[in-house]
Parts: structure tokens; C-alpha cells; sequence
């Protein structure tokens, strides 16, 4: 077909709707977080417009479908970073446009122009003008029903890439069932286009709320894993002040057999045994040697109680801690982070046969709150979906440590950075504090 200036400035026409219309879809579909200015993001959809004015004027239906798809997708790309928001984007504004035009063209057929009088009517370019300005008021409303359903959002929980790939597969599929119908040579009933046309956004709405239901499950899954790693957390706890009890008993039983025979040793002039046994009861110490002695209470509970364990096995020590005494992070989220280093430090160093050793560096930096926990390690690491899982036999209960680490360094706009070599492992945790 022959360019022609008046059927461009029609489809510049339509084509900047459909762009406006997508434009508002995607400002408003989640958190803006454009490539581009807001200025060149603009003119980015300017030009898509005007691209897609030019080849639908010369109306070849194949080249037109895929041009469209194409320039949905330049457009969603300069608007959000995830391909799954390209993605998703490019996908909704399409189904929206195409289910409006398919409404529109199917109230049209319903009146008195039959099938064959449409390529007739869309001759004149008003008539033109006036369907496709009614298509995008239906495409609007659909975006609407979207947003609406958006404003409930869960988490950041991610869904497996079988549900993006069934999705699209879904929409292509509705897609390409609209633009069939629309441009069958054969007439199609109204009432068959009343009974299929209002089932694709019903569909949408249902696959949307099975989103939810699937998010929902897989985060009440998770928390009730969290809430396990509490509860075992706060049974260590238990064990650890039960273990410091029998210390302290042991402590006094001593100190009770040595200071009996210093009377003794005084009255009788033995400066010298006197000397040894007062400089062994100083050796006497409740929790051994004070690893942490920032003043922040939480920090050096968890560190003395936990190091002296290892310590007690054998593992050598390196501690380092700069703290304030007050620090803006919840006690419980604080000694979580920190029980867990520990804990994952102290099970990877069971597989160590050599050089069993420990460092934990504490610092704070510019606002934030610096956790860094090195160990000695064999270099194996079980891996789940790229995550890294115990390597004890009931990984359902064991190896969510990390997962709760991540999670309350999210809470607290911090990052958690994991790194290791076959001879280290080393996490790092930063938190906004």
C-alpha cells in the first residue's frame, strides 16, 4: 500500500492514545524506576508513537502485530529495570489494547453496520478516529480494573520463571484469539462475542489472585521456618545459661577447696605455695576469657557465650569489636544475626580437620552496622536454587539461618554479602542502624 499523509495523521492520532494510555499503565503499574529521565522517557514514547503511526499506515497486519510488540518492548525497557516488569509490562499493555479493540469492534458489528459495512465505515477517517478513541476508553477502564487490583501487593517474594513462562504463553495465546477473530472474513455473532470477550479479563483477574494465594503460601512457609529458627534459637539460649549455671556451681565448688588451705599455708610461712594457689583461684573465671567488652550488652552476651564454646573446642579466636553501646537495631533481631554467623561459622568449622579458626569483626561506619564473620572452611557448599543449604541430614530444620539473616538485613535497608574460597568463608552483614 501506497504512503498516504492523511491515514498517518489518523493513525499519529490513534497511536499517540495508545501510547498515553500506556504511558499512565506503567507510572502507575509499580515504584517508577526509569533508565532515562522523565524528559527522555517522554520523548522515548514520542517516537515509539510516531514509529508505530508510520508502519500501520501502510495496514500490513503481520509486520503491524510485530512492530507493536517490539516498540512495547523498547518502551517498557527504558521504564523498569527486572525483565520480569518488561516482561509483564509489555504483556499487559498489549492484552489491554487488543481486548479494547476487540470490544469496540465487536459493539460496532452489533449495530446496525454489519461485517461487511465495518471496511467500509473505517473509511472515513473520523469514524476511524471515533472507534479507536472508544477502544482506549475501554483499554483505560481495563487498566483501571489492573491498578486496582495492584494496590495489595505482598512482600518480595519472587515466583519460579514456569510462571512467567505460563503466563505468556496464556496471554499470547488470548492475543492471538482476539486478532483471529477480529480479522475473520466470516461474520461472528454478537452474542458469541459477548460470551468470549468478557471471559479475558475475567481470566486475568483469577491468574492475578493465584498469584496471591501461591505468594501467601510460600511466605506463610517461610515465616513458619523463621519462627522455628526462633524458637530453636531461644532453646540455645536455654542451653547456654543452663551450661553457665553448672560453671558457676563449678566455679564456687573450687574456689571452696582452694581457699581452705590458705589459712593454713599463711600461718605456716609458705610464702611460695601461698603465692601459686592465690595466682591459680585468679585463673578462675565463670565464662573464661571476655572476647567482647564493647558495653553493648547484647553484642558481648552473644559473643563471650558463643566463642567460649569454641574456644573450648579447640578453635582458634579473632575478635574484633568498635561498637557505641547503643545501637538502633531490635536486641532480638541483633542477637539473631549474630547467633546465626556463629552458629553457620561453628557447623562449617565441624568439617575442618586442620587450623580451626573463627574471626568476627563488629564496627560502625557512617550509620551503618558492620557484622563480619570469617571461618575456616573445607570448600564444600550444598546448594539449593543457587542457595546455600546445610549440609547436616534434616535440612528441612537446619539452614534457614542465612534465610533470616537476609531477612532482617532487608528490614533494616542493609545487604548481606557472602563470599568464600576452598580455604574461607566469609559473610559480611551490613545493617542501617
Amino acid at each position: 500500500m501506497i504512503f498516504n499523509m492523511q491515514t498517518f495523521f489518523v493513525h499519529v492520532y490513534v497511536s499517540g492514545l495508545e501510547y498515553l494510555l500506556i504511558y499512565f499503565l506503567f507510572s502507575r503499574y509499580k515504584p517508577m524506576n526509569p533508565r532515562v529521565s522523565k524528559e527522555k522517557l517522554i520523548l522515548i514514547f514520542c517516537i515509539a508513537s510516531l514509529v508505530q503511526a508510520f508502519f500501520d499506515s501502510f495496514e500490513y497486519f503481520t509486520i503491524n502485530v510485530i512492530v507493536s510488540a517490539v516498540l512495547f518492548l523498547v518502551v517498557s525497557f527504558f521504564f523498569f529495570t527486572k525483565w520480569q516488569d518488561i516482561l509483564m509490562s509489555s504483556i499487559i499493555a498489549t492484552a489491554v489494547i487488543d481486548i479494547g479493540e476487540g470490544i469496540a469492534l465487536m459493539s460496532l458489528t452489533s449495530t446496525a453496520i454489519g461485517r461487511q459495512d465495518v471496511g467500509e465505515f473505517m473509511l472515513q477517517p473520523s469514524n476511524t478516529m471515533l472507534l479507536f478513541t472508544i477502544s482506549r476508553l475501554i483499554s483505560l477502564g481495563l487498566v483501571l480494573i489492573i491498578l486496582r487490583f495492584r494496590k495489595i501487593r505482598l512482600g518480595n517474594g519472587s515466583l519460579p520463571t514456569i510462571y512467567w513462562t505460563t503466563f505468556l504463553f496464556i496471554t499470547m495465546k488470548d492475543i492471538l484469539w482476539v486478532l483471529i477473530l477480529a480479522d475473520s472474513p466470516v461474520e461472528i455473532s454478537f452474542y458469541y462475542w459477548a460470551a468470549v470477550i468478557p471471559l479475558l479479563p475475567v481470566s486475568y483477574i483469577l491468574f492475578y489472585y493465584t498469584r496471591r494465594s501461591i505468594e501467601k503460601m510460600v511466605k506463610t512457609q517461610v515465616d513458619s521456618k523463621v519462627l522455628d529458627e526462633k524458637n530453636k534459637y531461644y532453646e540455645q539460649q536455654l542451653v547456654t545459661m543452663k551450661q553457665t549455671l553448672e560453671s558457676q556451681r563449678t566455679v564456687r565448688h573450687d574456689l571452696k577447696n582452694k581457699l581452705s588451705p590458705l589459712i593454713y599455708l599463711a600461718e605456716s610461712g609458705k610464702t611460695d605455695e601461698l603465692v601459686e594457689q592465690v595466682q591459680e583461684l585468679g585463673s578462675l573465671s565463670v565464662l573464661g576469657k571476655i572476647y567482647a567488652d564493647s558495653g553493648n550488652i547484647t553484642i558481648d552476651y552473644i559473643i563471650n557465650l558463643k566463642l567460649q564454646a569454641l574456644a573450648n573446642k579447640g578453635v582458634t579466636i579473632f575478635c574484633e569489636i568498635n561498637v557505641p553501646n547503643d545501637i538502633d537495631v531490635v536486641p532480638f533481631d541483633l542477637s539473631t544475626v549474630l547467633g546465626n554467623l556463629i552458629d553457620n561459622a561453628a557447623e562449617a568449622l565441624e568439617y575442618v580437620q586442620n587450623e580451626k579458626w573463627i574471626g568476627i569483626k563488629i564496627s560502625y561506619q557512617v550509620g551503618f552496622l558492620m557484622i563480619q564473620v570469617a571461618n575456616s572452611f573445607d570448600g564444600i557448599v550444598h546448594l539449593d536454587n543457587k542457595k546455600i543449604i546445610s549440609r547436616k541430614e534434616d535440612t528441612e530444620n537446619h539452614g534457614i539461618g542465612l534465610t533470616s539473616i537476609k531477612k532482617i538485613a532487608g528490614k533494616y535497608d542493609g545487604e548481606v554479602v557472602v563470599q568464600h574460597d576452598d580455604k574461607q568463608f566469609d559473610v559480611i552483614v551490613k545493617l542501617l542502624a
